[in-house]
């Protein structure tokens, strides 16, 4: 009996060890998936002068497709959908179209710092839209956490004036940003309404392949007549690591964490955006942030430290 339960106790505490483990490896995976993210909004204000918005996505969308497109061959998942399917990935791939154009002509008008700030507000956007297209619901303590990173996201975006939000003084590459935040706050709650059960990494392949199509419509003049040849190796390098690192490894980060942590655990670590590019700016800069940056980005990293504490 004794030997029994010694064998049971040694059976638990290996379970408990490899949870520790993997949950470790999780908050990693975030942490980088995170770093990735906020790394965008500087490298995106580097090269977003260089070409139209529509052609340096379009660009990007097509390394990414490449990118699945060899991974899905040789996992051999390769799946053609049907023409339902189809249109919904159109849907998906139009929310995410709006997104990154968006990002790249916000950051010709507002700066990374600010439009990370903003970027920091789709949990919230979100939580609302999956209340109403859903019907999810979401604890205090997560509302908590969202209200605690608004609060924050909105010290930075008005430069910690109170004069410029009564006034609602917002920039123009923020308001245009905001748009697009929406749009993705929305890509998320109808993945889930419109996931038949077909694999992720299909979903996500045949999503780019629509983006990219809407692409090439919409923006094909400007497309078509982008200095291409003229381009400095550079800008090819940045858009290579925006679709690589910040489109394919970072979904692959994302899901790995998305099995092991509680969402909430999971949504947090969009908090620390604004601090990351502040950190990042300064570094390229060699210069001390303004202080009310550094109170803002604060402000927002501590949800992140709330949620992470009180989400199970």
């Amino acid at each position: 009996m004794s030997v029994r339960s010694n064998s049971e106790a040694s059976t638990l505490s290996q379970n408990s060890d490899n949870r520790t483990s993997n949950n470790r490896t999780a908050h990693g995976a975030m942490l980088l998936f995170i770093f990735f993210v906020s790394t965008s909004f500087p490298v995106g204000s580097a090269i977003t002068h260089a070409l139209d918005p529509s052609a340096l996505t379009f660009l990007r969308f097509v390394i990414a497709v490449g990118a699945f497109g060899v991974l899905l061959f040789v996992k051999r998942q390769w799946q053609w959908p049907g023409p339902l399917l189809l249109l919904k990935y159109f849907w998906l791939g139009f929310l995410l179209v709006v997104f990154f154009i968006t990002m790249f002509e916000g950051l010709r008008w507002g700066g990374p710092v600010n439009l990370g700030a903003v970027f920091t507000l789709i949990p919230m956007m979100t939580a609302v839209i999956a209340f109403f297209l859903l019907g999810q619901k979401t604890s205090i303590r997560l509302w908590v956490g969202l209200i605690i990173a608004a609060l924050g996201a909105i010290w930075i975006v008005f430069g910690g004036s109170i004069e410029n939000l009564l006034n609602f003084s917002l920039g123009k590459g923020e308001l245009i940003f905001l748009i697009g935040c929406f749009s993705y706050s929305a890509y998320s709650p109808f993945v889930r309404k419109y996931h038949g059960g077909e694999n992720l990494l299909v979903l996500t392949f045949w999503t780019l392949i629509a983006g990219m199509i809407l692409l090439g419509i919409y923006g094909f003049e400007d497309i078509r007549t982008s200095p291409w040849l003229q381009l400095d190796w550079s800008i090819y390098a940045a858009i290579v690591y925006l679709a690589l690192c910040n489109t394919a490894l970072s979904f692959y980060l994302l899901k790995f964490a998305s099995f092991r942590l509680p969402a909430a655990k999971v949504m947090a670590y969009t908090f620390l955006t604004p601090a990351i590019v502040l950190i990042i700016q300064s570094v390229v800069s060699g210069s001390m942030p303004d202080a009310k940056l550094i109170i803002g980005a604060i402000i927002t990293a501590s949800a992140m430290v709330f949620l992470q504490r009180s989400s199970n």
